[in-house]
């Protein structure tokens, strides 16, 4: 049927709302996004009612009602909407590599706007091409595709979740569930983590000062979305308190402290360009000067410093640089580190040959 400018208008609005992902959307909503980018036209909830209808019946495309609430509508599948925005070829070929680096991690690929963004770009899904860029995975450490984008479907659409979860050294317990506001995914040494906040209890009141994270490969793999229970955002910048750290590992009450520590001369120019935490910085001269006062023994090293939270990962990644770098200061830090080499040394000397 013939189709006015006025509805064509409309219906790359509902084509882009009823495909979106992330949101299900009321017709009410649907009305007042309409109404909102087209101040001038008189548009009825009826109206949008017959679009939708319209949408349905003569484009064939199948929808779905009520699946995110009462009154929400959305396609069934939303990796085909009606209206495809034209790409230039720059931003085509910078989309097929983007595409090819995320699909290297598994469980991404199955995510409806990627599914979305390969037909776009005319890309088969089982085509294997070498990468321009590379990233490092450990396949032990994968969590299934359907965890990872279920995890990201409910941050994304704000979503209270609940999940069974065990700790490492509860191996042989039970799963415990556990009920969360999920704010988001980050992957530190080959392991993904969720960054949430427990939802609270009369035993355990809600902080929202509080920060958490759960390893996904200690997970269920069961993510229950918790209905009717709305869905508390956190006041936390998460980016910034993570740049306080190295690593998930966020100790409430743990101070920023600025850490000094010396690095062996052929190590100085690997350090200087691999940071031990962002915030890295060489001393200044004098510093570096009363350094090697009070430490004869580091007089041909160079010193460095950062400033952070203490935490395992921090202990972690001195520990991994062996001989090559030694804390100075503060003590506290550089007698846990020593401890460390301390026990590895005593496993090592009590070897016996057979």
């Amino acid at each position: 049927m013939p189709v006015n400018k006025d509805a064509m208008a409309r219906y790359r609005i509902l084509d882009k709302m009823l495909s979106d992902p992330n949101h299900d959307y009321t017709t009410a909503q649907i009305l007042e996004r309409v109404c909102r980018e087209y101040p001038t036209h008189k548009v009825s909830l009826r109206m949008i009612q017959k679009d939708i209808l319209a949408l349905e019946q003569d484009f064939n495309k199948e929808i779905e009602r009520g699946r995110g609430g009462r009154g929400t509508v959305r396609y069934k599948d939303q990796s085909s909407p009606l209206f495809y925005q034209e790409l230039t070829s720059d931003e085509e070929e910078i989309l097929r590599e983007a595409l090819r680096s995320l699909g290297q991690f598994e469980g991404l690929d199955s995510f409806t706007w990627l599914e979305l963004l390969r037909k776009k770009l005319e890309m088969p899904q089982g085509k294997k091409e070498r990468p321009v860029i590379s990233f490092f995975k450990n396949d032990l450490l994968q969590v299934d595709g359907n965890l990872l984008g279920q995890l990201f479907l409910a941050i994304s659409g704000k979503k209270v979740i609940r999940f069974g979860y065990r700790r490492f050294e509860k191996n042989n317990e039970p799963y415990q569930k556990i009920t969360v506001y999920p704010y988001q995914l980050r992957q530190y040494n080959d392991r993904w983590f969720l960054l949430c906040n427990p939802v609270g209890n009369e035993q355990y009141p809600f902080d929202p000062a509080l920060i958490y994270n759960y390893a996904l490969d200690r997970m269920d793999g069961k993510i229950e979305v918790v209905e009717g229970k709305p869905f508390i955002e956190t006041p936390i910048d998460i980016d910034s308190r993570f740049e306080e750290i190295i690593g998930v590992t966020y100790q409430k009450g743990v101070a920023v402290e600025d850490i000094f520590f010396a690095v062996k001369p052929q190590s100085v120019d690997y350090i200087r360009t691999k940071y031990i935490h962002p915030s890295q910085d060489e001393v200044n001269f004098e510093t570096e000067k009363d350094f090697k006062r009070r430490y004869p023994s580091l007089k041909d090293c160079k010193f460095f410093f950062v400033s952070c939270r203490p935490n395992y990962e921090l202990y972690s990644r001195f520990a991994s640089y062996g001989d090559a770098i030694i804390i100075v200061e503060p003590k506290e830090i550089r007698d846990k580190v020593l401890k460390t080499f301390m026990n590895a040394a005593e496993n090592y000397s009590q070897l016996e040959t057979v």
